[in-house]
């Protein structure tokens, strides 16, 4: 090529380069290891620091999400070695706290007899729950755990009025079809996710904050409250007359829920929830329906929004529990779940 005009040895270069950088990434990316498609394109391949300071609640925390969507802590789990699934939404997630803080990462490190795997995504109702076995769950080759646990109620509200509508989250989904094609090109990408664990490294090491993703306290999502206000299981009296209170729209979603694990050849648990508000209406009958199900299904549920005596500073915000809340809510989980699911 010494004979050629050197803007043409630098474009031919180029091509070059621009060529063995597309086999890498086709060879080394995430293109061909998934059947999602444009499903759970935000929730995959992710790693970076969080960083924030509430009330009750300050600090970093580092989120790793793998390709199969499942956060993830220092280890990963092949699929056919997976017993748990315990599902959610951002409650189940916690993003703001380190894996080892959170719920399941206190369960995986109590019992050694289960694998449990993290799959809570952020604003994710029962609708979603029940569209994810068949855009996420059925479609990881091996994956045949023994029990999938829901800790619902919280993103459920909106479900027992008459004006609910439909989210992108709960079809796994982003709000666009742009945003989707966007997530799904930086989710698969080689590259992309290598530039993501750099920025992660970089922090770690230098702790500089444009290396991380900041949390303005203030918005509307993580909400203003106080300890005056917060109301308790026992303290909320409900005020309508029917009894028992259990919703009928509600209750076709969990019957449906439960059918699908059941079919699936596993064992269902749910769990209750209580905000960093405490109880309302909407939670208290959530709460009710749910075990008012499991009574008649003869299924292992726990109220922990009645029994796990969650106060306000157990929580950081409207519905996010803190590590403080996080050790008691796995504590009492893991208490009334020895005997039958974590026994050897």
């Amino acid at each position: 090529m010494k004979n050629l005009p050197i803007f043409k040895v630098i474009y031919i270069n180029f091509i070059l380069l621009l060529f063995l950088l597309l086999i890498i990434e086709l060879i080394f990316g995430y293109w061909f290891k998934n059947e999602f498609n444009l499903k759970l394109t935000a929730e995959r391949n992710i790693e970076r620091i969080y960083k924030f300071n509430f009330e009750l609640h300050n600090g970093t925390s580092l989120y790793k999400r793998n390709n199969l969507a499942f956060r993830i802590g220092k280890k990963e789990v092949k699929p056919e070695n997976i017993n748990i699934v315990f599902s959610g939404g951002s409650t189940t997630n916690q993003k703001f706290l380190n894996y080892k803080d959170t719920i399941v990462g206190i369960l995986n490190t109590k019992n050694v007899t289960k694998n449990i795997v993290n799959a809570g995504i952020d604003g994710m109702s029962i609708i979603g729950h029940l569209n994810s076995f068949e855009n996420w769950f059925d479609k990881i080759k091996n994956l045949k755990p023994e029990y999938f646990i829901f800790y619902i109620g919280i993103n459920d509200q909106n479900i027992i009025k008459k004006n609910s509508k439909p989210r992108a989250i709960d079809f796994l989904e982003e709000n666009s079809q742009k945003e989707n094609i966007i997530e799904y090109l930086q989710s698969n990408s080689f590259f992309y996710t290598k530039y993501r664990v750099l920025k992660t490294n970089l922090f770690l090491k230098f702790n500089y904050s444009k290396f991380a993703n900041i949390v303005n306290e203030n918005t509307k999502v993580y909400g203003e409250r106080d300890n005056v206000n917060f109301i308790s299981y026992e303290k909320f009296k409900y005020s309508e007359t029917e009894t028992p209170v259990i919703n009928q729209n509600y209750l076709k979603y969990l019957e449906e829920l439960t059918n699908k694990v059941l079919k699936r050849g596993s064992k269902i648990i749910y769990i209750t929830q209580i905000s960093g508000t405490g109880i309302n209406k909407n939670l208290y009958i959530i709460s009710e329906t749910i075990i008012n199900h499991c009574n008649e299904k003869n299924l292992l549920c726990l109220n922990l929004a009645k029994n796990a005596n969650l106060q306000y500073d157990d929580f950081y915000d409207w519905t996010h529990l803190n590590k403080k809340g996080s050790i008691k809510a796995a504590d009492f989980i893991y208490k009334n779940l020895l005997n039958n699911v974590f026994k050897n």
